[in-house]
């Protein structure tokens, strides 16, 4: 089933989703027809330059959405935090990330059936962001956000931090006439989180992007997190993604913030945990499934990315 969607600005937009999904505005509130799935999407207006969308639903079938940009909005800042509440039956595939782009980019996405999105996506003025971080004229960050430029998009793994943070916006019962400066709070925290990490990227430059070089990356990385036991070879990724190798290491890096073999590590690390934590593996059990020849580099390697030895860490889950 395929539905479009028009990126309008506030309440309008979640207008936008209740048409599409043959639902209705209730307050602040769509629900999810019984015929799609279960569930809801929150909507709420905290100020004239910020908005607040929650996802939270399961869907029953296959659903792909076209996200229509509004090009009367280019000022706009998406944020979509994906995949940011904790559940315990969440799968070592839903990694918590986070996307931040120019609204002006058209998307699409594909949700299988059975998929839960658990998400929070704010919207933002580019100008009250600039004011409200106060950073120096010329900063390559206010270079890349400010209308008019080049379309951009930056992606980052969520930080256990983020994901507290998220927590409370959606348990916290709070008064309902302080619920919208608590709101305003707490999406000024998210942003603040997602910002001490997006500054400390060293490789500062922005490049031109389109919606199907932003495809071809996605695809790429899709490709590399398949098998995580092999490591990615450059030439192959580039003959994949039918661009050159700096074109490829150039937008990736752009998007991404790390090289693809760094990206890569992250993630492998990020599943070694997993498999440690919740699959109860043993050390040796995961350093080869996961393509590690030697223990002591596993061991290694899991120090620098997780803070601890993989079997300390394995002990501290028992």
């Amino acid at each position: 089933m395929e539905l479009e969607i028009k990126a309008t600005g506030g309440i309008l937009f979640l207008s936008s989703i209740a048409k599409s999904i043959g639902s209705k505005v209730e307050g602040d509130l769509v629900k999810i027809p019984e015929h799609l799935g279960k569930g809801h999407i929150k909507g709420y207006i905290i100020n004239p330059n910020m908005s607040m969308m929650i996802r939270q639903y399961e869907v029953h079938k296959n659903l792909k959405f076209k996200i229509v940009a509004d090009k009367q909005r280019s000022e706009t800042i998406m944020i979509a935090f994906h995949n940011v509440f904790r559940e315990k039956e969440a799968s070592r595939a839903e990694l918590p990330y986070v996307q931040m782009a120019s609204a002006g980019l058209d998307t699409s996405f594909f949700i299988p059936a059975q998929t839960k999105m658990n998400s929070i996506i704010i919207g933002i003025n580019a100008a009250y962001l600039k004011d409200l971080l106060g950073l120096k004229e010329g900063h390559w960050f206010l270079q890349a956000i400010m209308p008019n430029n080049k379309p951009f998009l930056f992606e980052q793994i969520i930080s256990p931090q983020i994901q507290e943070v998220a927590a409370e916006i959606v348990e916290k019962e709070i008064i309902e006439e302080l619920q919208k400066f608590y709101l305003k709070v707490k999406t000024e925290e998210l942003i603040f989180l997602l910002l001490l990490e997006l500054l400390k990227r060293k490789d500062t430059s922005i490049g031109s992007l389109n919606i199907a070089d932003v495809q071809m990356i996605y695809k790429v990385k899709d490709k590399i997190l398949t098998r995580l036991d092999i490591p990615p070879n450059l030439s192959e990724l580039a003959a994949f993604a039918c661009i050159s190798e700096s074109k490829l290491k150039r937008l990736f890096k752009q998007i991404f913030g790390n090289s693809i073999y760094s990206y890569y590590q992250t993630i492998r690390i990020n599943e070694a945990a997993y498999l440690l934590r919740e699959e109860k593996l043993s050390v040796s059990e995961v350093g080869y499934r996961l393509g590690f020849s030697n223990l002591s580099h596993f061991s290694r390697v899991f120090e620098e990315h997780i803070g601890t030895k993989p079997k300390k860490y394995w002990l501290m889950q028992s």
